[in-house]
């Protein structure tokens, strides 16, 4: 259940909805309570120079010009937020929008906008002109006070906006995000070592999602419970980011005497499926974007070997959190010992392969890249644990070696190359 909760609070945080729709209901309470119990709250609003102590026929135009003022700013915010979104997708990486819409100062100035004007919608539509005894003094000081506060909100969310699109600032940001899940999904205390999952034979039935698209969550302590209730056992050939079609061959239960129609549909309930990859359940989804932007960097349109440089180093320092953490279990158990649920889990060559092996290939002929790989590996070498850790750093050195000598036709540049690589082979053996 935990899983299936944290993949929901993941898709409510990457909406630009959720916040400013609980902001403007707020506000619409908070109007409503002043207009409720605030009228009687101030005698003299005179003596007061704060608040408002103008009659009701300015009152209405205050509020007039305050809400007309307030709808073309958001307009505005709007317009600013959706040109930078399209910078984002262009020179970026459409896969990396997500991270700039679950940023949650953009979500807090939409929805303080939005609640100003509910409020002021509120506050506006009770003031009658013709009657001086229905001002509500407070109300309107509130609401003057809103549209000044978005006034130097808007300020600071300009500066955030021309911050964020800064390539070294975004790299930062989707770090920060693999450090989260990582944290969330990974053991506390690695030793390095990987569980090896047992043989479970060949009696077993195959159980399809029947849908297509990827997975997005897995719901574990279901599938442990299912599995239970039935005395089987159940293996997962797939795992959170991987793309699933209908049909086809995805959860094994053994025995297959236990695989029922029933056992079928709880086994599908415990999965999520939709259109993109999620990172509630998949580590691998930040290195991606990592990965991504550093492909696009040293595409030949953008040629930004520095973005490149700095996905290398924030890469080598997410890996090296993976290995003092170690790999998700591979098998998991019911409360009685007994083996219900062996799954397939990204190895430490899954995770090595997946940071170095596409900027290696996109950087193969840019020495500086090659280079800086072999320095993240060096970097790396002191928190190897095991020599299911090593051996995957030993095999990417070896191909970025190759790629240097196959591509980079400059000899001092393949010295110091060779050099490099001479340096982390032998602290890799250490």
């Amino acid at each position: 259940m935990k899983d299936r909760i944290r993949h929901y609070w993941e898709f409510l945080r990457a909406s630009l909805w959720f916040v400013p729709v609980l902001m403007g209901g707020a506000a619409a309470v908070l109007a409503v309570g002043l207009l409720t119990w605030g009228r009687g709250a101030v005698e003299n609003a005179t003596d007061y120079w704060l608040l408002y102590a103008g009659d009701a026929g300015n009152a209405r135009q205050l509020l007039s010009s305050l809400l007309t003022g307030m709808i073309t700013m958001t307009s505005l915010v709007v317009s600013i937020t959706m040109v930078v979104l399209t910078l984002a997708a262009g020179q970026i990486g459409p896969r990396l929008i997500r991270n700039f819409i679950q940023d949650w100062t953009t979500q807090v100035v939409l929805g303080l906008f939005l609640a100003d004007i509910v409020y002021l919608l509120v506050v506006f539509r009770t003031i009658d002109g013709n009657r001086a005894d229905t001002v509500p003094h407070l109300a309107v000081s509130v609401g003057t006070g809103l549209t000044a506060l978005c006034l130097f909100v808007l300020l600071v969310y300009v500066h955030k906006l021309a911050r964020s699109i800064i390539y070294d600032n975004v790299v930062q940001r989707v770090a920060a995000d693999l450090r989260d899940v990582t944290m969330a999904l990974l053991p506390e205390h690695g030793d390095g070592l990987m569980e090896v999952p047992p043989e479970l034979g060949d009696d077993f039935a195959w159980v399809d999602l029947g849908q297509d698209g990827y997975v997005q969550a897995i719901d574990l302590d279901r599938l442990v419970a299912t599995a239970r209730r039935a005395d089987a056992v159940i293996r997962l050939d797939i795992r959170p980011g991987h793309y699933v079609i209908g049909g086809g061959e995805h959860v094994a239960v053994f025995p297959a005497s236990a695989c029922s129609e029933e056992l079928s549909g709880a086994i599908r309930a415990a999965f999520i499926v939709g259109s993109e990859r999620t990172p509630t359940q998949d580590v691998e989804f930040g290195i991606r974007q990592l990965v991504e932007m550093a492909t696009r960097a040293l595409s030949p349109g953008i040629n930004d070997v520095f973005t490149a440089l700095a996905v290398i180093d924030n890469l080598s320092a997410s890996m090296a959190r993976i290995f003092d953490r170690g790999t998700e279990p591979a098998v998991l158990r019911d409360p009685g010992g007994a083996i219900r649920l062996v799954r397939d889990v990204t190895g430490y060559d899954g995770f090595v392969g997946a940071g170095f092996d596409q900027i290696r290939q996109a950087g193969s002929g840019n020495a500086a890249v090659l280079i800086r790989l072999v320095d993240a590996i060096l970097r790396l070498a002191p928190r190897v644990q095991s020599d299911a850790q090593r051996e995957p750093l030993r095999v990417q050195l070896d191909m970025i070696l190759a790629a240097g000598e196959q591509n980079i036709s400059i000899p001092h540049d393949l010295t110091i190359l060779k050099t490099r690589w001479r340096q982390a082979t032998e602290r890799l053996a250490r």
